[in-house]
């Protein structure tokens, strides 16, 4: 390929790049996937990728950071499912690591937003029987955002001292 050839498949590939993402941000991983189902070669993809980081129209880290933020409150989830949730969204791993070391989105943190708003304290019936079956669904649900059946329970167990 001719460097003039080059230079006008990138400028074509940053165009529609940046015509995709539009006035928001994306991740590396969406672009690359992006430009790779247009057909471009992967050295321009990689030159175009480094472009729009340095204008500031891919961040991953701050895409990332968009995505877990809407996973908070009632929608939690536990960091395994964010993590697959992430790496879905084109995030690269070193930066999924990073955002969730933070603490903030540890599971034992999170997991409690979901339980609180998803459960008040009167969910759960006066009959142990039934109450038993309620909690045992309770912690599917959990299981089923990400969390370990063990958090799960001693997340309740500590809700339950709290109240008494």
């Amino acid at each position: 390929m001719s460097d003039m050839d080059r230079d006008l498949q990138y400028s074509e590939a940053r165009n529609k790049a940046i015509a995709h993402i539009g006035i928001a941000v994306s991740s590396s991983g969406k672009i690359r996937t992006f430009l790779s189902d247009k057909g471009f070669s992967s050295d321009v993809i990689d030159d175009v990728i480094t472009q729009l980081i340095e204008d500031g129209y891919v961040d991953d880290r701050r895409y990332a950071m968009k995505i877990l933020r809407s996973r908070s409150g009632a929608k939690a989830e536990g960091c395994a499912k964010l993590s697959l949730r992430l790496e879905e969204a084109g995030i690269p791993y070193d930066v999924i690591d990073e955002v969730l070391a933070d603490e903030e989105f540890s599971d034992e943190n999170t997991i409690m937003d979901v339980i609180l708003s998803r459960y008040p304290k009167d969910s759960f019936s006066a009959d142990p029987s039934e109450a038993k079956r309620e909690l045992a669904k309770a912690i599917r649900y959990l299981e089923s955002r990400g969390y370990s059946s063990s958090l799960a329970l001693s997340s309740f167990r500590k809700l339950i001292r709290d109240v008494e």
